[in-house]
């Protein structure tokens, strides 16, 4: 891990991962114009990432460390946080907006914030769902002026419901079992490598790679760029959970959606209003609140003379 990510506080890590997500988000919608079979799409996508990933070992020297509890870590991660939410968009972007897609990406802390409770057996601090739920208010004043579905079969806005909970469920599960001690590339490295062994194995076996036609050029660049933002993001990612909880990361959705927005207006020429601008200082304030930058106890304390 390079050392002046390390320097970075959480804060700015969420914020540069929310920007990631955002560009992916217009490059799998490119994706999935182009026709391209959500498996196959996401095999590229893992196969560009482990490349990226293995030059980079080669350049530092860092393994991916192995073991029952390391794999078990691979498999769950991958799974809820990768493979599962990519066949979820690339299966989705062909039929909803992708300003639709990234607002729902905004349920995801809230999801997160239910399955920690559920899973813990207790309530989290109040400061962090007053954080989370300023963040959700935030992202409402950028999507004020509401998607149109019309056309859309209710099948793909549910489908595309599951993406925010499985990302959640893959916050808590990091949270849960990070391993103690690992650097974040080696599980980026370790958990990308799985995941395109699972999906590389099902397609040869069911025959999949014959029967997909070979990506357009467009189709293959868009891929190659997600799978760069999936191997590095999934580096910020280990190093944010290393420092961070579920509630905390699951953050990044709100900075995705702000950020998918931002980069939509720029490719499709619309205007970025007042209510845009707005949404980015509440996101900012609920940011600093549930990581504690903010408290309310600090804001009540008598200044001394």
């Amino acid at each position: 891990m390079p050392q002046f990510i390390k320097s970075l506080p959480p804060t700015a890590l969420i914020i540069a991962l929310g920007a990631l997500v955002g560009v992916s988000f217009l490059l799998s919608k490119f994706v999935a114009m182009a026709g391209l079979a959500p498996q196959m799409a996401l095999f590229w996508q893992l196969a560009f990432a482990c490349l990226a990933l293995f030059v980079l070992a080669l350049v530092s020297g860092q393994r991916p460390p192995l073991g029952w509890q390391y794999l078990v870590y691979y498999l769950g991660a991958g799974l809820l946080g990768i493979s599962g939410p990519a066949l979820i968009a690339y299966a989705v972007l062909g039929y909803i907006s992708t300003g639709f897609y990234a607002a729902l990406v905004t349920l995801s802390p809230l999801f997160t914030f239910a399955i920690t409770a559920l899973v813990e057996r207790r309530m989290p601090h109040v400061h962090r769902l007053i954080g989370i739920l300023i963040g959700l208010a935030g992202i409402s004043f950028a999507t004020l002026g509401g998607f149109d579905l019309s056309g859309v079969a209710v099948h793909w806005i549910i489908l595309a419901m599951l993406g925010p909970v499985l990302l959640a469920m893959g916050n808590v599960f990091r949270s849960r079992t990070y391993p103690p001690n690992a650097d974040p590339m080696g599980l980026a490295m370790g958990t990308l490598a799985l995941q395109l062994i699972l999906i590389g194995g099902i397609m040869l076996f069911t025959g999949q790679f014959a029967q997909t036609p070979i990506p357009t050029s467009g189709a293959f660049i868009s891929i190659a760029g997600v799978g760069l933002i999936t191997a590095f993001s999934y580096i910020l990612t280990f190093e944010v959970q290393r420092r961070t909880d579920g509630v905390g990361f699951a953050q990044v959705g709100y900075f995705a959606t702000l950020f998918g927005i931002v980069f939509g207006a720029l490719v499709f020429g619309e205007p970025i209003g007042l209510p845009l601008m707005l949404s980015l200082l509440v996101l900012f304030l609920g940011l600093m609140i549930t990581n504690g930058h903010l408290s309310f106890s600090r804001l009540r304390q008598p200044r001394k003379v």
